[in-house]
């Protein structure tokens, strides 16, 4: 059956830092969903070209995006997950904390756009969650987008696994449970499917490379008819995230989705 769905992004969280660090809201998602530790993103992997392939299921070869600071009118050819939305009659919206990510749709096709953008070295997105929180169980749009961004900050300031970044994924666990709890107080957790993964990782202060510790990311789902407690066995890509999402809202895939539903992390 077709659901809600909720997009939740942690800009540069490697899959060892959830499993090095307390995250119990996290684990709660993961541990009664559907996940893998060995999903990949694109190269170059870096934030923008990053989310344009997750959004757009297409390789940077097409949407053209190649860098943090360049943006392509062409990528505009390729509708993301959220102008297919829009044209399926969904509500959407999206919550961030970096404004680069306003070009990932169509002007008009959110409903509900909110960005402020980050300052380095304090916790942005505890304010962010707390805005999604709200909107999301006052107004339920059909497909929510929650992008936190103080990991890949913290990556950049003290490396990638250091204790600082570790603590920003501690505070970005706490911003999950923000909105998990407005769900649950609301009664529409059941509503919503949650997907949560990151765009790329990290090694260092940087990343961008092909080192697997920059190219792995954690990918898990969790809501209705979703596996419970299951380790997805197929390889998942960042290009199956737009594709999934769409399975989830029961839309059908537009010709230019190159990735696939993640159909092995649902019951048949």
């Amino acid at each position: 059956m077709p659901s809600k769905a909720l997009l939740i992004i942690l800009d540069g969280c490697r899959p060892d830092a959830i499993h090095t660090t307390h995250t119990p809201r996290l684990d709660s998602l993961w541990q009664t969903g559907a996940y893998t530790w060995s999903a990949r993103t694109i190269m170059p992997s870096v934030t923008l070209p990053s989310h344009n392939t997750m959004f757009r299921s297409i390789a940077p070869e097409k949407h053209g995006v190649k860098a943090d600071n360049i943006h392509k009118p062409s990528a505009q050819a390729f509708p993301s997950i959220i102008d297919v939305a829009k044209l399926n009659n969904k509500s959407t919206a999206m919550i961030y904390s970096w404004e680069q990510l306003r070009d990932l749709n169509a002007p008009g096709s959110t409903d509900f756009t909110y960005c402020a953008n980050a300052i380095y070295g304090v916790d942005n997105d505890t304010a962010i969650a707390t805005t999604a929180a709200a909107y999301i169980t006052d107004k339920r749009p059909d497909m929510a987008v929650l992008y936190l961004g103080d990991i890949d900050i913290m990556g950049h300031l003290y490396g990638w696994m250091s204790a600082e970044q570790l603590a920003a994924l501690e505070l970005n666990d706490k911003a999950v449970g923000i909105v998990l709890d407005a769900l649950d107080r609301s009664g529409l957790r059941n509503d919503y499917t949650i997907l949560v993964q990151a765009d790329h990782g990290g090694h260092d202060t940087d990343h961008g490379t092909d080192m697997p510790e920059d190219m792995t990311i954690p990918w898990f789902v969790n809501g209705p008819g979703v596996k419970r407690g299951y380790a997805i066995q197929g390889q998942v890509n960042i290009r199956d995230t737009a594709p999934t999402l769409a399975h989830i809202l029961g839309i059908p895939q537009p010709a230019h989705f190159e990735g696939q539903p993640v159909h092995e992390a649902f019951e048949s």
